[in-house]
């Protein structure tokens, strides 16, 4: 008989002792990135007024184009009380062991990646956060195409902070 199979043990942990994710304090994004996504929301708008004055002008059905109007007015109304929600519903923390993303207000999600399992952090800056003066800090695990947590409207100098603070956790646990 196998001494190691004889060594072998699989106690049931105690729910109620684990860590509760919900108690932790979030700190929020910056609130530059509102003015980004409603500057995306507004140039998508713009867009769309612009291809239903085309659809107007040749269609010359006044009544179609109004109720297109009035719907797309609505769907934007909406838009840019969504970007104001999501705002308040994006959080970030960096705790001991894991770092802890949530987002959304209709359907939250919380994703929490211990740092054994980082394989790396980046920092990007589209041209919207190059002029609003913000960072996004991207979170890799291992295999995935993507990354696994993409932290976006936070000022710069806090994003190298955090891309350094998880390199110097991933480097301990190596060792």
């Amino acid at each position: 008989m196998d001494p190691i199979a004889n060594d072998f043990s699989n106690e049931q942990l105690d729910l109620a002792s684990l860590p509760k994710y919900e108690s932790v304090a979030f700190s929020s994004v910056s609130s530059k990135y509102l003015i980004k996504m409603n500057i995306q929301t507004g140039i998508l708008m713009l867009v769309l007024f612009i291809m239903l004055g085309v659809l107007w002008f040749l269609q010359l059905n006044q009544l179609q184009a109004g109720i297109n109007l009035a719907i797309i007015s609505v769907a934007f109304i909406f838009r840019f009380w969504n970007n104001y929600k999501l705002l308040q519903s994006l959080g970030y923390a960096v705790r001991d062991k894991d770092v802890v993303y949530k987002r959304g207000f209709i359907f939250n999600k919380t994703t929490i990646i211990p740092f054994n399992r980082v394989q790396h952090a980046s920092i990007s800056r589209g041209v919207w956060d190059k002029l609003l003066g913000i960072s996004s800090l991207n979170i890799f695990t291992a295999g995935g195409s993507g990354s696994d947590i993409t932290i976006p409207g936070l000022d710069p100098e806090m994003a190298v902070r955090l891309k350094e603070a998880i390199a110097v956790k991933i480097s301990k646990d190596e060792f």
